[in-house]
């Protein structure tokens, strides 16, 4: 059960992380391992796609649901899938989901501490992204 608190606690760090801005937080997180869209790493220029309010954050809320882990017998390695439905709300913007989507991860334990080894978003509904991402092609693939 411990090893699944921590990979909880990583899927949730994510959430925090971009919902705070936080991309500091968010190049530790994957430090060690792929970020995906759709199966497909984002160029370089999608590292500042992100739109970032005079707040210093998105103004986002990654709400996650349908949460299952699997730890593989070596105990060593892990997968999860989940739903994510991302919420944004901003002086100009209704609150609203801009987007519905899955996330399949893996997981790896290196010195007793489990880390993201990979994350693969991908997308099952599309709503407004214009107060979100400046290009959401560079991120999310479907959504050019």
């Amino acid at each position: 059960m411990e090893a699944e608190r921590e990979i909880m606690s990583l899927m949730h760090q994510y959430c925090a992380a971009i919902d705070q801005g936080d991309f500091k937080a968010f190049g530790q997180l994957f430090a060690h391992a792929e970020w995906l869209a759709e199966g497909v790493a984002p160029s370089p220029e999608a590292r500042r796609n992100v739109i970032i309010y005079e707040d210093g954050t998105p103004k986002t809320k990654h709400v996650l649901s349908n949460i299952e882990i699997t730890l593989q017998a070596n105990t060593q390695s892990a997968s999860a899938h989940s739903y994510v439905s991302v919420y944004q709300q901003t002086n100009d913007f209704p609150l609203q989901v801009i987007f519905v989507g899955e996330y399949f991860d893996q997981f790896e334990c290196v010195n007793d501490r489990w880390r993201f080894k990979r994350r693969d978003i991908r997308r099952s509904l599309i709503g407004n992204l214009t107060a979100h991402l400046r290009q959401p092609g560079l991120t999310i693939p479907s959504a050019g």
